[in-house]
């Protein structure tokens, strides 16, 4: 009987994910007993990652003409994500360890450590940690970015539960698809975070779950969400040019943070045409119980965001500390994906949260000199 290996690792990397540090731990004995069986010997093959798109120009990126919208799509599907920027806009952020400045047109080159010390010394301190971070920052209103390390691939952990109940909600609910009051029955409950998973409730509306799913990062709720709404959320991923399908059915994915850049392209595109079931969204984002860019940035801006955590294990690699959303500045909204392989709970291993809060002051004191207007 042929065993569909992938299968079989994606739904016990799903399980492994929920549980509390010591079982985690105990996985290595029981995955080895699987080993024994020949399953282990396919997990050596790994997949390519991109290099950087296009080499640095030695221009800078200030004398790069930029238009507004230049390159958005026209006629998106129904449950497409609105957004005023194409997700190309991104292509240029630096898929490598150097950091650059780029424009929507393409256009870029390779900032030195000079001119954004406190970003550099912000990576830096993720590499003597023995980690690796990556980065997309965008001005919407400049169309300007910095990127760094942007096609390093990172366990998405809960970051992936914004964009997916921004499609919910833009694709089904305001398509008529769905109602916010709809019953959803919890016939899947998931530990770690979240709390619908202990308070003896069994159903619920579907504007709720959606609620739990965003404020308190609810992995039973997303885990109904993807069960009963998941099937169209691949198409409105690849609207926001992230291909969705190479996941394979995973719910919480391995992706880049270009990836999750260009998802939040599609969120912000939503939130900032304001229609629907906009205001909601919004408003969720607004709560989320945790967010390093809120905690970092909240005293002076408005931040709206969806943060991912998760602790390493010895046999996957599963650590992550990232964060992503919209800040909301004087001179304009811009966009901020993070994400690393750091390890982080928050309840067993808080130490390594000064690494991304570092980087995140330091990548909002670059925006407001390098690319703000």
């Amino acid at each position: 009987m042929a065993i569909d290996l992938k299968a079989s690792m994606r739904s016990l990397r799903r399980q492994v994910r929920h549980l509390p540090v010591w079982p985690k731990v105990a996985v290595p004995v029981l995955c080895g007993v699987v080993a024994f069986f020949g399953i282990a010997s396919a997990l050596g093959s790994t997949a390519d990652r991109p290099e950087e798109p296009v080499s640095s120009l030695d221009a800078a990126v200030d004398d790069a003409p930029a238009t507004e919208g230049a390159e958005a799509p026209a006629a998106p599907a129904p449950n497409a994500p609105a957004t005023a920027v194409a997700p190309t806009a991104l292509d240029a952020a630096s898929g490598s360890g150097d950091i650059n400045l780029f424009d929507a047109t393409g256009s870029q080159r390779t900032v030195d450590a000079s001119e954004a010390p406190a970003v550099a010394a912000a990576l830096d301190a993720f590499r003597e940690a023995g980690y690796e971070a990556g980065f997309v920052v965008y001005d919407f209103a400049t169309q300007r970015g910095l990127g760094c390390n942007a096609d390093f691939e990172c366990f998405s952990a809960s970051t992936i539960k914004a964009p997916f109940v921004t499609y919910v909600a833009q694709g089904l609910v305001d398509e008529g698809q769905a109602s916010l009051t709809d019953e959803v029955f919890e016939d899947i409950v998931m530990d770690g975070t979240g709390i619908m998973a202990d308070d003896d409730v069994s159903v619920y509306d579907l504007q709720t779950v959606l609620a739990n799913t965003i404020v308190y990062s609810d992995n039973t709720g997303y885990a109904l969400l993807r069960d009963d709404y998941g099937s169209g959320f691949d198409e409105w991923a690849a609207a926001a040019g992230v291909d969705a399908g190479a996941w394979e059915g995973e719910w919480y994915p391995y992706f880049t943070p270009r990836d999750l850049a260009k998802l939040w392209l599609g969120v912000g595109g939503y939130l900032r045409d304001g229609v629907g079931q906009a205001p909601l969204c919004e408003e969720l984002f607004a709560q989320t119980g945790t967010s390093f860019i809120r905690r970092t940035l909240g005293a002076d801006h408005q931040v709206l965001a969806k943060a991912g955590y998760e602790i390493d294990t010895p046999w996957y690699d599963m650590g992550a500390l990232n964060d992503a959303g919209i800040v909301k500045v004087a001179s304009g909204d811009y966009l901020m994906a993070v994400m690393s392989d750091a390890d982080y709970d928050d309840e067993y291993f808080t130490d390594n949260e000064p690494l991304i809060t570092n980087l995140i002051a330091a990548l909002d004191e670059a925006h407001d000199r390098l690319l703000a207007a």
